[in-house]
């Protein structure tokens, strides 16, 4: 998780020159923070994977509040792995067996959708660290799943990215097309299509649950709000109009 800061810029074509010297002189900037240019188009990657989550984040937010650099700056996109290790590798002994609630709202997903509901994640050692019941999910049904990597030790929280709703003439109704994202740590099991209750800038919100996610260091972990309840409703995830 957290392993390539890939930076997008808005530059002059015609200045071959100066881009040069400019581009040099980001990975100079980015090299005081831990990344380092991967030789490959415009991603970096850390110079020490054991601490790629603080490096990626200081160099984010290095690039934003970099004054040079504010005309410049397009987007920064941050990379995973998502195949680290077959299946057949992870190590489970440390997990316990979902309850078959769990299980099951997890597995009417998969038999809907034909897709496990989130990625799974292993440490360094191929350890599980969550996601157990889409590695069972996988085992079962002999799909593959995603599998991202954390390093041991470091925070690990779920995020879920979702869009604004509102519950008018008895349906559920999009409020806009952005998409936000909240740390979930409610004890329920989470699919894409839930309603939830989330913390925002001006109070409370409801939004749709679109995709599930990881992030992973204190400084990631720390930078989003906490959903507040799931309300036990499930809406078909992509349409506009959603009925209770």
């Amino acid at each position: 998780m957290n392993e390539c800061l890939t930076v997008y810029l808005n530059l002059d074509m015609k200045k071959s020159a100066e881009n040069e010297a400019l581009i040099r002189r980001i990975d100079e900037l980015l090299l005081t923070v831990g990344m380092k240019y991967s030789g490959v188009m415009n991603m970096y990657i850390p110079v020490d994977r054991q601490k790629r989550d603080q490096a990626v984040f200081r160099a984010e937010e290095l690039l934003r509040n970099t004054d040079w650099l504010r005309d410049i700056l397009a987007y920064t996109e941050i990379g995973q792995m998502t195949n680290v290790c077959p299946i057949e590798a992870i190590q489970t002994d440390m997990m316990s067996d979902p309850s078959q609630e769990k299980l099951w709202y997890y597995e009417q997903y998969f038999q809907k959708k034909h897709q496990l509901p989130h990625a799974v994640v292993v440490d360094e050692n191929k350890q599980l660290r969550d996601g157990y019941i889409s590695y069972l999910l996988a085992k079962k049904y002999n799909v593959s799943a995603d599998v991202c990597e954390t390093v041991s030790g470091q925070p690990l929280r779920k995020t879920v990215i979702g869009t604004h709703v509102k519950f008018t003439e008895g349906n559920w109704r999009k409020k806009g097309k952005k998409r936000y994202v909240w740390i979930y740590a409610l004890k329920e099991p989470v699919i894409p299509g839930d309603i939830l209750l989330v913390k925002t800038k001006r109070g409370t919100d409801f939004i749709c649950v679109e995709s599930i996610n990881y992030v992973a260091g204190k400084e990631f972990c720390s930078r989003y709000k906490k959903v507040e309840k799931h309300l036990h409703v499930h809406m078909d995830e992509g349409d506009t109009n959603y009925g209770k």
